[in-house]
């Protein structure tokens, strides 16, 4: 299957001193042995208690682990009986329920499910990332997503204000990986720069490693008012599967990668507004933390 691009937009409404918070999470690989039960739990836990209507998610894929795309072709090479391709079918829509339980408080706050290279495609041409976003009332982004978050300004009266809106742009995709250095990892991030240049989060999976890189550009001002600097992100979303657990083989023992630093990042949004000079101005306010 061809890698997906999808473009998403949300719309919500925002008064200036509130603030956002964005968990981008993703290869969890919640049915093999490897995956930190105890770590993934401790997540939702604590995800549990955000606040529902300022706290959001976005899944970057492989939520299961269950056959990757060349083991998906072997297994077509193979021509198995249909009946055994509606086991295996059975077998993935058993894990997804499972894991859409467990993230059922997500439902209505997710803004989207990511593809990954573990997305088993069913006898009827859905994959498993389709069916898991239609378990969580969530929207399917296929591979590669840019989503515009619509932020509408509130005044302190309750009343949207129509001359006003501010737009943040994410990029995200479940992402590609190879080598074993931290530069190595983001600097496949870096080059979603090369086609959205000018988004304020640029997110990639996939690789396992966790972290956030702040960086900058430099874009045109609001009415012609000049150059002024604009700080983005380039993270990576993290994972949940540990790579060393004494009696598991894996991939990662036998390439000899580092252990990664397990669990997710999030991003605290915000704006404030900026009066000087006759001009009023919307300044976007975006951290990191891991």
């Amino acid at each position: 299957m061809d890698a997906l691009f999808k473009e998403h937009h949300i719309n919500l409404d925002y008064t200036y001193g509130d603030k956002i918070y964005l968990y981008p999470f993703g290869d969890i690989h919640r049915d093999t042995d490897s995956c930190d039960v105890d770590r993934w739990q401790w997540f939702l836990s604590n995800a549990k208690k955000s606040d529902p209507k300022k706290t959001y998610f976005l899944c970057m894929g492989d939520a299961n682990d269950f056959a990757s795309a060349r083991e998906q072709s072997s297994l077509k090479i193979a021509k198995l009986h249909k009946t055994t391709m509606e086991k295996l079918d059975g077998i993935v829509q058993r894990d997804n329920r499972k894991i859409a339980k467990e993230m059922s408080f997500m439902k209505g706050r997710m803004w989207g499910m990511l593809d990954g290279n573990h997305n088993w495609t069913f006898e009827n041409g859905v994959t498993a990332a389709e069916d898991l976003a239609e378990r969580m009332d969530a929207p399917y982004l296929g591979w590669l997503t840019h989503i515009t978050l619509h932020l509408n300004l509130i005044n302190s009266n309750g009343t949207r204000r129509s001359d006003q809106c501010c737009c943040i742009y994410i990029v995200a995709c479940h992402g590609r990986a190879g080598g074993k250095l931290v530069g190595t990892s983001i600097n496949q991030v870096d080059d979603l720069k090369k086609i959205f240049p000018i988004a304020d989060l640029m997110i990639m999976g996939h690789d396992h490693q966790r972290g956030a890189w702040p960086t900058s550009v430099l874009v045109p001002g609001d009415n012609g008012s000049g150059l002024k600097q604009k700080r983005q992100f380039l993270c990576r979303s993290g994972s949940f599967k540990k790579g060393y657990s004494d009696g598991c083989a894996g991939y990662e023992v036998g390439a000899l990668y580092r252990p990664s630093d397990l669990g997710t990042v999030y991003f605290e949004i915000a704006l404030h507004r900026d009066q000087k000079k006759g001009m009023d101005r919307i300044i976007t306010d975006i951290k990191a933390v891991i």
